[in-house]
């Protein structure tokens, strides 16, 4: 799929299990989005199958306010979660899968369903079962409350669909565990049959003779409906086995094992046929005019399907319907290696953090062909660093390290790339780090350095700068290094961008937050327990959590390596005095500054002065105190004159936090050698400019990892 960043194609956000034990069912969607791919750019979204994620991703979703419709979800409860977000926001939804009866009952004219619903399937499943000759029939579930809903379906299903139940059968009169259970006397054995609690839910199949049922419908998730078939077979059933259509999928053969008969409803021409006809007629809809929206989006994709709808969005009658096809024999080797094993597949890599380094390095890795998870929390509150930093871009750093990083990002992102405003909402301004005779050395090798690499630098004296820049104090200073080329980006659109990249190569979201990193020593995988949601696998884990790393992980990094975190704070003033300074970083008082030339408080200059408060829940606020303008005013009017003025108005102010590590270097790399885990955290405010050559480095890691390095 091509990259979003200046992308002209209109985006479809499509929601579906990528990960978890519904995995399978993704790969539909995933295929799909692939093929159909060169009109409309599908940004792929992982509720995993689960409904809390699935309403969140469509806050998230309808929040963004960039795509044109939604293909999915796939799982119901996470459809039925979803939809009423999505119909306020009047976004077009395609339900290619989701099966349901009832779904698009307050639509609003905003849904159409591509496939039968799972009423449809009880009758028709039960009319099979009928003509297959079989009279004593009973069904059973997997405890899932999806499979006792289709269930309860199935013993409801219209009369003429219902063979009889056997006399003496053993069904649960519904008052709960196996005591509850009687024989049905021949006198009361109507033309229906009951709901037969399977064993997964009840004590076991103890105290019931499975010998007298000729035909068991097992209704449930594939996974837990091949766990229950199994225990029904262990326990004396002989009989033909009929599952609903969750066990559609090429691993639930695997799942089953070698059990004979046995039977699976399938949408008629299979799944994946549902699936093609909707992201064909979207696509095709979205070609014609890409500027379509709304109901007129939905009238075009109507007209450009390949089945009628009724009013509501449902396929028209007879135009969809369910086949009953024997469950194949199970794959010799099972799933690939590369995938998650029988209860869903694992990413290649899971991105935790989704700032400007975690959305850098999902990109570089899903460009690489890896299929990447970022994992980023989806509730509103912005937490990482990147959304509260001042966006500083320069190429000279102190720190020789820390400056091939940023030299290194200069040629990837703020050279050529950054023409302003670009699509980092770049601005030039030029940029002087004020050092004193402590950094004399390194000014003068950065400088050298800088110019040998191509990024126009040079060594300005006090009496140059004071000259130059009038509203600048130059007391204490020895020298500056001036980039003229230099200036600052605008850090959350940055971050976007990257995302955006990453999800048009394929990369899945997981909104989410991490709260355990589970690695032992010679796994095979990582174990990342995510809230909501669960664990999910991945062969490596790339840590680009900022301030977050400690609560996650600060127990894998020796003592006080783990860094701490820091509040920063910085304010806008306006002041004549302001007018042609440029950014300011100064390596002698620890002040920092920058013009804000577009935006909230344009015209105004930006002034940031270190606090000492340690030891803050990562996070930040666009807003400041009184005490706190104070403060930066007091400290930084040392280097900004003008800030001691009553005259320079206050126009609004940020603070975030920052994570620090006791040698000042971030953590980029495994953090052992023969771990899964890659860190790249701990930038200490270095972090921004230097993002696109760190998550270079990062994405090189976790690909040695995948490699087997």
């Amino acid at each position: 799929m091509p990259e979003a960043s200046g992308d002209p194609l209109p985006r479809g956000a499509v929601v579906g299990p990528f990960s978890g034990p519904r995995a399978a069912w993704g790969e539909h969607l995933e295929r799909a989005a692939e093929r159909y791919g060169a009109a409309v750019n599908w940004e792929l979204y992982d509720d995993r199958g689960e409904a809390e994620t699935a309403r969140q991703i469509a806050e998230a979703v309808v929040a963004e306010g960039r795509h044109a419709l939604v293909v999915g979800h796939f799982n119901s409860a996470g459809a039925a979660a979803a939809l009423p977000v999505y119909r306020a926001a009047g976004l077009p939804v395609l339900l290619p899968l989701a099966t349901t009866p009832g779904l698009l009952a307050d639509g609003a004219g905003t849904l159409l369903r591509w496939c039968p619903d799972d009423r449809a399937q009880a009758a028709d499943l039960l009319a099979a079962v009928r003509d297959a000759g079989h009279a004593r029939v009973a069904v059973t579930h997997d405890g899932s409350a999806y499979g006792e809903r289709l269930a309860l379906l199935v013993r409801d299903a219209p009369a003429a669909a219902r063979p009889a139940l056997p006399s003496g059968a053993v069904v649960s009169d519904g008052s709960g565990p196996a005591t509850g259970a009687v024989p049905v006397p021949a006198a009361l054995a109507g033309p229906s049959p009951d709901v037969l609690d399977g064993p997964d839910v009840l004590d076991g199949p103890e105290g019931r003779d499975a010998s007298v049922l000729t035909a068991l419908v097992v209704c449930g998730t594939h996974v837990g409906a091949a766990r229950a078939a199994r225990e029904w077979r262990a326990a004396g059933f002989e009989g033909a086995f009929w599952f609903t259509d969750d066990c559609a999928v090429d691993e639930f053969a695997e799942l089953l094992g070698p059990v004979d008969p046995a039977y699976v409803a399938r949408m008629r021409g299979g799944p994946e046929a549902h699936v093609d006809a909707a992201f064909a007629a979207a696509a095709a809809a979205l070609a014609e005019d890409p500027a379509r929206t709304g109901r007129t989006l939905l009238a075009a994709v109507r007209a450009h399907a390949d089945r009628g709808f009724t009013a509501l969005g449902e396929p028209e009658p007879g135009s969809v319907g369910w086949d009953f096809v024997p469950v194949p024999a199970p794959v010799a080797d099972g799933v690939p290696a590369r995938t998650g094993g029988r209860h869903g597949r694992a990413y290649d890599v899971i991105v935790v953090g989704a700032g400007v380094v975690g959305s850098a390095t999902a990109s570089a890795l899903a460009r690489h062909g890896a299929r990447v998870a970022l994992v980023a929390p989806m509730d509103g509150r912005d937490e990482h660093a990147t959304a509260w930093s001042g966006g500083l871009v320069r190429s000279f750093e102190a720190d020789p390290y820390l400056r091939g990083l940023a030299l290194r990002s200069h040629h990837l992102a703020w050279g050529p790339a950054a023409l302003a405003p670009g699509p980092y909402g770049f601005m030039t301004t030029g940029s002087l780090v004020l050092c004193g005779d402590a950094d004399l050395e390194q000014a003068e090798k950065g400088v050298a350095e800088l110019n040998g690499a191509g990024v126009p630098a040079e060594l300005l004296d006090p009496g140059v700068l004071g000259a130059r820049f009038p509203g600048l104090s130059v007391d204490g200073v020895t020298a500056a290094v001036w980039e003229p080329r230099a200036g600052y980006a605008d850090p959350p659109r940055t971050a976007r961008v990257y995302r955006d990249r990453a999800l048009a190569h394929g990369a899945r979201l997981l909104p989410a937050r991490v709260r355990e990193l589970d690695a032992p020593p010679g796994a095979d995988r990582v174990r990342v327990l995510l809230e909501p949601g669960g664990p999910v696998e991945a062969l490596a884990v790339v840590l680009a959590a900022g301030g977050g790393t400690g609560e996650i992980a600060g127990h894998r990094l020796s003592g006080a390596d783990a860094g701490r975190t820091k509040s920063i704070r910085y304010g806008f003033f306006h002041h004549p005095a302001t007018t042609g300074l440029p950014t300011v970083v100064d390596m002698v008082s620890g002040v920092w500054g920058r013009p804000q030339l577009t935006g909230e408080a344009a015209g105004g200059y930006m002034a940031g002065r270190p606090v000492d408060e340690w030891d803050v829940p990562p996070g930040g606020l666009a807003t400041l105190t009184d005490e706190h303008v104070a403060y930066i005013r007091r400290g930084a009017a040392a280097r900004w004159p003008w800030l001691a003025d009553p005259a320079t108005r206050f126009l609004g102010g940020r603070q975030g936090v920052d994570l620090y590590t006791p040698h000042s270097r971030p953590h980029l790399g495994r953090e052992r050698s023969d771990s899964r885990i890659v860190l790249a955290t701990g930038w200490s405010g270095a972090g921004f400019k230097t993002a696109p050559a760190a998550a270079e480095l990062a994405a090189a890691e976790a690909l040695d990892v995948l490699g087997g390095g």
